[in-house]
């Protein structure tokens, strides 16, 4: 048998079940909980206005990408490519209930005009209100990039924000990606991408 005959053991997402431990620092209340990533391409919540019986997932995606597909391009060309969406990561819990923070290390995101300046100042994160999560049981500090993506659908069974993007092409971001090319996604999965900006 060769490397190549049996597949490479690697680091991989944690699995379900996981909980961590962390304080809120302002009152050292400590919980422990299971966390992951919430992934929100700007624009995505278009479809709070609809149900998946009004509209299909493909249907979603025309609109959106064609109102979102070349915005941030046209508006700072120096930074993002045709296609780039940025992507805001918020830290919660599977159920999206009880924390919903920034998730920290994000890099990425349009320049802040200079009279709104000061909010880059005060920009908040998880890491802001509490303490480094540590595994309940191993005490391992947890590896933001290992924490899971919940999935979002849009279908006969879920309406999820954004849910519209993984059920029209079978695809969610990295942890933490900063932003995602609808161009390319679109045209992968077979989907409408609008015309290339002139």
């Amino acid at each position: 048998m060769t490397d190549l005959d049996s597949p490479p053991s690697t680091v991989q997402p944690y699995g379900p079940g996981n909980r961590w431990t962390f304080s809120y620092k302002e009152t050292g209340f400590q919980q422990t909980a299971e966390l992951a990533l919430y992934a929100e391409p700007d624009g995505s919540p278009i479809s709070d206005d609809y149900l998946p019986e009004e509209i299909t997932a493909a249907e979603l995606w025309r609109m959106w990408v064609t109102q979102y597909a070349d915005l941030y391009h046209e508006k700072w060309p120096d930074l993002y490519p045709p296609g780039a969406v940025p992507i805001l990561w918020t830290v919660t819990r599977p159920t999206m209930s009880g924390i919903f923070e920034a998730a920290p290390h994000m890099t990425d995101r349009p320049p802040i005009p200079e009279e709104y300046r000061w909010m880059d100042d005060e920009r908040q994160d998880f890491l802001t209100h509490y303490s480094h999560p540590v595994h309940a049981v191993t005490g391992e500090r947890l590896n933001w990039l290992r924490l899971p993506i919940l999935d979002r659908a849009w279908n006969e069974t879920a309406a999820h924000k954004g849910g519209f993007i993984q059920e029209a092409t079978g695809w969610k971001p990295s942890p933490l990606q900063p932003t995602m090319n609808v161009r390319q996604l679109g045209a992968a999965a077979g989907l409408y991408v609008p015309p290339m900006p002139a």
